[in-house]
């Protein structure tokens, strides 16, 4: 290996590097031709050339002892930092290829970036520490962006999506319930009527997961003005004891379990869904070892959410 001078056309073999750190380190040319397992002569030759490259002696010649010269002084820590940088290159080129390692970009709305997809990352960090993550979220027309440039190769996004220039990995289905508060009104019934949620939610908050969901909640909704937050405003209103909402299961099936929310039992209630995609461009044709991972990392954790639907497909 080779490194190119930038201010010249000259170039330093990554060879002459490791002779000239070995010299200092043992102290002679002779033990640190035995310790590189190369002759005398050889390693005398790499000093000599680096030298040239350097521009002057780097050792100090004619005593007893070797001692680096001023020169020598100056250019030991670039020299082994050098080094250094190209041994932990070579390690994280190994452990990505057999997927312990490498760096991934991942999109997402900001809306599915909670629950399985943060503890993706959490269980990565701590199986396969060396690999690094980046995050961006956006829209889906923002995530679309990113892919064609390049910040992300893979992004999870609201399905179904109609780009044809788009393969779907994973395609994940979660419930959405109507949510509220235990000390809500409509909490004291067993079972209410639409007409109920239309009257007495004060207010419904109107949460826009899909087409679908959002027209069953307008068509639900006749004559009111629109109250319409994000997920996460949303859930903050009704734990503070205002109002109706639909949530994924995901989101409040820790608050249902410990009686913070409760799920309303409403008539004529359809069953909603929250469907999000995994996806790729197709033009990608391969898959890196560290992708991979993250991939069956995703999964796990989606699988391990009991109301959670998934569907893999082959990559």
């Amino acid at each position: 290996m080779i490194i190119k001078k930038i201010n010249k056309g000259d170039y330093v073999d990554t060879n002459q590097l490791l002779a000239f750190d070995h010299v200092v380190r043992h102290g002679s040319f002779s033990k640190a031709a035995r310790m590189m397992d190369i002759s005398q002569p050889t390693i005398s030759i790499r000093i000599k050339n680096l030298e040239e490259e350097v521009g002057g002696e780097l050792f100090k010649r004619g005593g007893n002892k070797l001692e680096l010269s001023e020169l020598g002084r100056t250019f030991l820590p670039f020299a082994q930092q050098a080094i250094g940088t190209i041994n932990k290159g070579m390690d994280q080129a190994k452990l990505a290829k057999e997927g312990r390692g490498g760096k991934i970009a991942i999109g997402t709305l900001p809306t599915l970036a909670d629950h399985y997809f943060s503890s993706t990352l959490a269980t990565l960090y701590k199986t396969h520490p060396h690999i690094g993550i980046v995050v961006h979220t956006g829209h889906n027309q923002e995530l679309l962006e990113m892919l064609y440039e390049g910040y992300v190769k893979l992004c999870v996004m609201t399905y179904p999506f109609f780009n044809t220039e788009l393969r779907s990995l994973l395609h994940i289905r979660e419930p959405l319930l109507l949510v509220t508060h235990p000390d809500h009104p409509l909490a004291q019934k067993d079972e209410i009527e639409l007409n109920d949620i239309d009257d007495r939610a004060n207010p419904y908050l109107l949460v826009d997961w899909s087409v679908d969901a959002k027209r069953v909640q307008r068509e639900m909704l006749t004559g009111r003005n629109d109250f319409e937050v994000p997920p996460q405003t949303a859930y903050d209103l009704l734990k503070s004891g205002m109002g109706v909402a639909l949530l994924t299961e995901t989101m409040v099936a820790k608050d249902i379990d410990q009686g913070t929310l409760v799920s309303l039992s409403v008539k004529a209630f359809p069953k909603l869904y929250r469907e999000s995609a995994l996806v790729q461009l197709k033009k990608e044709k391969e898959i890196s070892s560290s992708l991979r991972t993250f991939i069956n990392v995703f999964s796990d954790q989606i699988e391990s959410e009991k109301s959670c639907e998934l569907k893999s497909f082959t990559f």
